[in-house]
């Protein structure tokens, strides 16, 4: 069903559970091939995109050393997302950003708790870090890292041109979110942000990592 933001009109899609191995395009494609048009965006999540280019970590390969598990102990939770409180996830952190630079971020935030200071651990240690995923259902073993963004838009280009219209890699989530990439065929990036901030791609079980947003006039409802 399309429903309406300010000038934009989106349709979350509903598909199977994918996993490793699933060709990502041929999914998109047979699940938006009747409704979408060349001007129309694919928002992809990137946790799909990771998953189905083959990115993901496998959970039984990352050792979580003492220095990951004494960290993932003082993360302070936010709401129901465990963050970098698992102790796997912690040591990819530390693998890609450096022993140094993770600690040095770790004790500036225990400085500035106290204070009501937030967030100041992931400001430090980097978008890595604060863009980690996984580890949680539907996808309880698999640590899902950001992509980097020349990889995000080499997908997005290579999507479009198989799809026929403008593809984005999002990460969209209840407070925020950012958007990875567009092909050049999308909407801009800042654009396709506002139209998806109030997220109608969900979270965690609803089963829509895939959203069509078309620039509509006001009042017109889409085909």
């Amino acid at each position: 069903m399309w429903d309406r933001t300010g000038t934009w009109r989106r349709h979350p899609v509903r598909t199977r559970w994918l996993q490793p191995g699933d060709d990502l395009v041929a999914v998109l494609d047979a699940c938006t091939v009747e409704l979408q048009r060349g001007t129309d965006t694919v928002a992809v999540s990137e946790k799909v995109a990771v998953l189905l280019t083959h990115r993901a970590v496998r959970r039984s390969t990352v050792a979580a050393g003492r220095r990951a598990r004494f960290l993932a102990r003082h993360v302070q939770l936010v709401g129901d997302s465990r963050g970098l409180s698992t102790p796997e996830k912690m040591q990819l952190v530390v693998e890609r950003q450096g022993r140094v630079r993770v600690f040095a971020a770790a004790l500036s935030a225990g400085l500035l708790r106290p204070l009501e200071h937030r967030g100041a651990f992931y400001r430090l240690a980097g978008t890595f870090a604060r863009d980690l995923d996984g580890l949680r259902p539907p996808y309880p073993d698999l640590p899902l890292p950001p992509l980097e963004p020349r990889v995000a838009r080499r997908l997005a280009q290579a999507w479009q041109e198989r799809l026929g219209c403008g593809v984005a890699v999002v990460d969209v989530n209840d407070r925020g979110g950012s958007v990875r990439a567009v092909s050049s065929a999308a909407l801009p990036a800042e654009e396709l942000l506002t139209a998806l901030g109030d997220n109608p791609m969900g979270q965690g079980t609803s089963g829509t990592p895939v959203v069509l947003v078309r620039r509509s006039p006001s009042g017109q409802q889409p085909a």
